[in-house]
């Protein structure tokens, strides 16, 4: 039996309709499809990716694959998750892997595409809507344009690492900006244009250009800022 071909999708970063056209055919014509999910119980499975599939209304058996939130035994993680796909691969099934955002932008499957390579699986990447670029609409403003650059940063160490980056005439993204306390007061101490934005795409989307409305505002992980140049 010959082995199933392993496509990583994009689902976008939550609304539904943000996902490709070629993303959702391959996901309703995949034999299996995985999702990250940070925790697995028996009656409840944390996954943002899932609340994206269920929206869709797709038949495909749908299956978690545990990838905890921590920086802990991360490869060791990876590995686990590779192998439970690789035993459906064996099966001659063709599995897709979902990520919020695009499939290679500082997503789960980023990494496992790489043990795929090494094994020889034939990979397939469909992209998704990442979530700054649907931020950026959502502010109706352009995230960066003539010859201005753009920095995207991920988990900063400190608000002096984004001053530096600040320091260039270009646009800067932060994402994962929870890892910070206190963008009241950088962001005050900056005065510069920003738009802010958490669960980007969903319900509970809130976003907010006045540095005062993050005065009080807990910063959940799902937010991200763009700081204009």
């Amino acid at each position: 039996m010959s082995l199933g071909k392993l496509i990583g999708v994009g689902l976008g970063p939550g609304d539904p309709e943000l996902i490709t056209l070629k993303g959702l055919n391959a996901l309703k014509s995949a034999d299996l499809i995985f999702y990250p999910a940070s925790d697995i119980y028996k009656s409840n499975t944390k996954s943002f990716s899932l609340e994206i599939l269920d929206q869709l209304e797709i038949e495909t058996e749908c299956v978690p694959l545990l990838i905890p939130m921590t920086g802990k035994n991360r490869d060791a993680h990876y590995r686990n998750a590779f192998n439970k796909i690789q035993n459906e691969l064996a099966k001659g099934k063709n599995v897709a892997v979902v990520s919020e955002g695009d499939a290679l932008f500082y997503s789960t499957f980023g990494y496992l595409i790489k043990l795929a390579q090494d094994t020889n699986v034939e990979c397939q990447v469909i992209p998704g809507v990442p979530a700054f670029i649907a931020t950026g609409a959502e502010g109706e403003k352009p995230v960066t344009e003539g010859n201005q650059t753009l920095k995207v940063i991920a988990r900063p160490n400190n608000f002096e690492e984004i001053e530096e980056a600040l320091k260039e005439n270009q646009t800067l993204v932060v994402m994962k900006m929870s890892v910070l306390d206190n963008w009241h007061d950088f962001l005050k101490k900056q005065n510069r244009s920003f738009f802010y934005i958490e669960r980007v795409g969903t319900a509970q989307q809130y976003s907010t250009s006045n540095v005062q409305n993050l005065k009080l505002r807990t910063i959940p992980y799902f937010s991200l800022i763009i700081i204009y140049g």
